[in-house]
């Protein structure tokens, strides 16, 4: 149900689309009474500060070092609390390499206490440099209190054409306004596009004649005039289970895609696929390293040639690969890859170690191609036109009988035809030199199962005594493989112990852990104590594996959810109970399914003499929701977190 709002709220929120509407400008240094009368922003009374605007323009101009490109930035920020105090400390980036960088320029900046106003001193801005490539310029506005409005603009110069990227209307803390405004030469093409899910409250382009011009050339070009503006943007949260906010965060972005010179001379930047499949053929990174077939196949044992099936040659290659490979931690694709070096030695990055794979396969005469995709984190590469710098990861693709397997190299846990969770995004590029490039979906394995079972017999002191099975498969497995061999045995069987007041492991042991293509499996004998200071006993049956907080928080959300690969769990409990004992509460019964086929959700309680029987069982059958299916995931999960915190209770007669 909505709630109703406020008079005084309501009345500020017209005043507030009003100011909006006439503050396509801004005068610095100047701030209205109904700015400095604002203690909530009424489209989000749980925001801590409010951009009351934003503005950004972008121009072209001739330097003494050539074309370079200067932002001008503007911002002013209302602050309602002590949370919203970090916005008052700045972070500018600027890149630069040997011969050039860029450079921030004629910052001013005030803070606004009522009509009091304190100066951003010059000797309070710094810069801090991070690495080879990248610095910030630091400054943290002064005077700052809870219902202070900041103000502060600079402009940033930048010789470099590439790193005009656009512009980001959406960022955490929620915009009244955004706007944009850019002036580029004709003879500068850029793609743009428009990325999120809130829509631009003005789109405006014209052509402004003569605009631009460089000294020595009687040619003069137009001009594009862009003009982007976005008002009641909301905050962007990032919550759990979703790739890249770049995928989703509300913004322009632009890609130059060609250059023609005042000479007439035309320099393409964005070409289409089949001229990057020409270049990839003898890139040094790519091409010339997937040309080592030769050398890798006088390096192979022997027994990876000989009468198997193509699948079983395949997973010999891989288990080979992966074993005699050790990966640098370095994710590289375009530069630092060298595959001979990586085999000398036994490590490389993953790059290297993919691409000594894809050469492995083809020796012993298998189908083997390389993938380019982007990792989650990395944001989607665009299907517009060829982007190469999306991309960030390399894996293989093997095809035996027209059936595609996936592979990556790079983890000794990893079994055939799985891929890393970070690589889960989407879909990637083949990159088929004699047939041409295209587009492949990523598809997750879909069998990941954690199935629990507890076989509990209740003393006569109120302790319960048994047996834990656990199998895992899939992501489940990896992920529980990769904690086993992190620790040592006895800090994983503490880790263990410590989620569960009185639980005492009496014995452990696990089969599978190297085995990787096979069922991961724990047996573990326990006890659970429990004090029996009254006749009535409580358990919660779950161990180490309830789910304590909803990872949907949000009322709405603007964004998929993204879970990787479907996943599902299963609990089943047998509990014996001694005579001198009955039962006097069981939990209730539950079913619960998701909307299209998403996921479902059973948990049921039964009891037979003094046997309780207890099941547990739910499912993510979908990888990807839709954010109108939101409000469905987070009861799904609530219902999770009751039946997961209900309680058995027992009675001594």
């Amino acid at each position: 149900m909505k709630k109703e709002i406020p008079v005084v709220l309501l009345l500020l929120l017209l005043s507030i689309e009003s100011y909006a509407q006439k503050n396509e400008g801004y005068t610095f240094g100047r701030i209205t009474q109904q700015e400095h009368e604002m203690k909530v922003y009424p489209k989000d009374s749980t925001a801590n500060a409010v951009f009351l605007f934003e503005n950004g323009e972008t121009k072209f101009y001739d330097g003494s070092r050539g074309i370079s490109i200067k932002t001008k930035y503007y911002a002013k920020v209302k602050i309602f609390n002590k949370e919203g105090l970090d916005n008052a400390t700045l972070e500018i980036p600027i890149y630069h390499n040997k011969g050039r960088s860029e450079k921030i320029t004629n910052i001013r900046a005030i803070t606004h206490n009522g009509f009091q106003k304190s100066l951003l001193k010059k000797e309070n801005i710094f810069t801090e440099k991070l690495n080879a490539y990248w610095s910030v310029v630091k400054f943290t506005m002064p005077n700052i209190k809870e219902y202070s409005i900041i103000e502060y603009e600079y402009i940033k110069e930048s010789p470099f054409k590439f790193n005009f990227k656009g512009w980001e209307f959406q960022s955490e803390i929620p915009k009244i306004q955004s706007r944009f405004y850019a002036l580029i030469p004709g003879n500068y093409i850029y793609n743009r596009k428009l990325i999120g899910y809130h829509k631009l409250s003005l789109n405006d382009a014209k052509i402004k004649k003569r605009c631009f011009s460089i000294p020595g050339s009687s040619k003069e070009a137009d001009c594009e005039e862009l003009t982007y503006i976005m008002k009641d943007i909301p905050a962007f949260v990032e919550e759990d289970y979703m790739t890249s906010k770049k995928n989703h965060l509300s913004r322009i972005k632009f890609e130059i895609a060609k250059l023609i010179a005042f000479d007439g001379s035309v320099y393409n930047y964005t070409k289409s696929w089949k001229d990057v499949d020409k270049e990839f053929k003898t890139e040094k990174s790519i091409g010339k390293q997937l040309k080592k077939i030769d050398y890798i196949k006088k390096r192979l044992p022997e027994n990876l040639f000989v009468g198997k099936s193509e699948l079983e040659k395949a997973k010999g290659v891989y288990t080979y690969i992966q074993k005699y490979f050790t990966w640098n931690s370095k994710i590289k694709l375009f530069n630092a890859v060298n595959v001979k070096k990586a085999f000398e030695a036994k490590i490389g990055n993953t790059t290297e170690i993919n691409i000594a794979l894809i050469n492995a396969l083809k020796a012993v005469g298998l189908k083997a191609d390389i993938v380019l995709v982007s990792t989650r984190t990395n944001g989607l590469p665009t299907k517009l036109y060829p982007v190469i710098t999306d991309f960030n990861y390399a894996i293989a693709r093997l095809e035996i009988d027209n059936k595609e397997y996936l592979l990556d190299a790079t983890d000794k846990l990893l079994p055939f035809g799985m891929l890393l969770f970070k690589t889960l995004n989407a879909y990637g590029r083949v990159m088929n030199f004699k047939t041409g490039s295209y587009w492949i979906d990523i598809v997750p394995k879909k069998t990941n199962l954690t199935r629990i079972s507890m076989d509990l017999k209740m003393t006569q002191n109120g302790n319960f005594k048994g047996t834990v099975l656990k199998a895992y498969s899939g992501y489940a497995a990896l992920n529980q493989r990769k904690e086993i061999k992190a620790n040592t045995k006895e800090t994983y069987l503490n880790g263990i112990e410590e989620k569960r007041d009185g639980l005492i492991i009496n014995a452990y042991k696990n089969k599978n852990i190297d085995a990787i293509d096979n069922p991961l499996k724990e047996t573990i004998e326990i006890t659970i104590e429990s004090e029996l200071k009254s006749k009535i006993i409580i358990l919660n049956p779950f161990l180490d594996s309830k789910i304590t907080t909803n990872p949907f928080k949000l009322n709405e959300r603007s964004y998929p959810i993204d879970f990787g690969h479907p996943k599902a769990f299963q609990f089943m409990l047998k509990l014996v109970i001694p005579k001198e004992y009955t039962i006097k509460s069981l939990p209730e019964n539950i079913a619960f399914k998701l909307p299209n086929n998403g996921g479902k959700y059973i948990f049921n309680v039964t009891q037979k003499g003094n046997q309780i029987n207890l099941i547990s069982r739910f499912s993510i059958l979908r990888a990807y929701f839709i954010p109108q299916e939101y409000p469905y995931l987070k009861e799904f999960f609530n219902q999770i977190i009751k039946t997961q915190n209900s309680l058995i209770t027992l009675e001594k007669i």
